[in-house]
């Protein structure tokens, strides 16, 4: 094939004009593109502190961090017997503080009926007044005519079950709690509440085994000296076991006695009777031998709630020694 002249000049020209355009730089648009592109990946890889999409994308996954901290919770909402406490009295006094009922639950209050000295129950224990009627109403009648107490009965006292109150942080039976299946053998040989034979326990001699009264009277459940065995003070009589079984056979017999008046035979126990005064429980020869006109508000709304009586200041009439 012939060139001619003229052609092969044309073909350079040709030539020249692809080499410089295949030689020329990217237009300014495509770098860029590009660059942004680096930084995207480089973002993606590494986090950047300053980009918080890509501090997010960087931090751990829900699945992996540590749960967080669980919410606070709001605690739960009620020793020794000590008979004699002298805490300035309060006619109005608060519901009981978290220092000293804050494992008390409210068991609701007792269904006995009202009488002429009132009602006054609280579903708390208070300094006057708890589950079972205020002391007014456990004690009717002795700031006048003769104690004649409301009709509180087996079934219809409030008393916490025994397993529940000793294992209640701060719970007053601390030294009962060694004789506790000796409480509940008695309750069950009676069908008087375990938890009411403790509290008359601690009432009486702060579930002491070796304890005599002043005026003679034997062991943890204060017996007089005929119901012992023998019919005499005897080293059976202090016998913890024999004691409480004693106790709560006679509490027994007086609650039968009582038609099934249950403060009516717990007085009894403590030496009080139908018609009862102040001027008649103080006429005793000592202060130390009256009838404790407190005692019923003790043991109902103190020890059989689970509260020690003195952490509340508890009493009205604080006529003993």
């Amino acid at each position: 094939m012939r060139f001619t002249l003229s052609t092969v000049l044309v073909a350079l020209a040709v030539l020249s004009e692809a080499s410089a355009t295949m030689m020329s730089p990217r237009p300014q648009h495509a770098n860029l593109a590009r660059r942004i592109t680096r930084k995207k990946r480089c973002i993606a890889r590494h986090g950047s502190g300053n980009n918080p999409i890509a501090n997010v994308a960087s931090s751990p996954s829900s699945s992996s961090a540590a749960p967080p901290p669980p919410a606070a919770q709001t605690p739960n909402n009620q020793n020794n017997g000590n008979n004699n406490n002298n805490n300035n009295h309060n006619n109005n006094p608060p519901p009981p503080s978290n220092n000293n009922n804050n494992n008390y639950n409210g068991g609701g209050i007792t269904t006995a009926p009202p009488n002429e000295c009132g009602f006054g129950a609280v579903p708390y224990p208070t300094q006057d007044s708890g589950p079972n009627g205020n002391i007014e109403y456990l004690n009717c009648g002795v700031r006048g005519g003769g104690w004649n107490p409301p009709q509180i009965t087996l079934q219809n006292v409030v008393c916490k079950p025994f397993d529940e109150v000793v294992n209640m942080p701060g719970n007053p039976f601390g030294g009962c709690s060694q004789y506790a299946w000796m409480f509940i053998a008695a309750s069950q040989e009676t069908g008087v509440p375990s938890t009411l034979l403790a509290s008359i326990a601690m009432q009486e001699s702060s579930c002491q085994p070796w304890v005599t009264g002043r005026a003679g009277e034997v062991g943890m459940m204060q017996l007089t000296g005929e119901k012992c065995p023998d019919g005499y003070p005897n080293e059976r009589c202090y016998d913890a076991q024999t004691n409480i079984a004693i106790g709560a056979r006679y509490l027994r017999s007086e609650i039968d006695r009582a038609g099934g008046n249950l403060l009516l035979a717990t007085g009894f126990y403590n030496g009080w009777f139908q018609g009862l005064t102040i001027d008649a429980a103080n006429n005793k020869p000592s202060c130390g031998q009256r009838n404790n006109l407190d005692y019923l508000q003790f043991v109902f709304n103190g020890y059989c709630q689970g509260v020690d009586p003195s952490s509340l200041g508890m009493g009205t009439f604080r006529n003993v020694c």
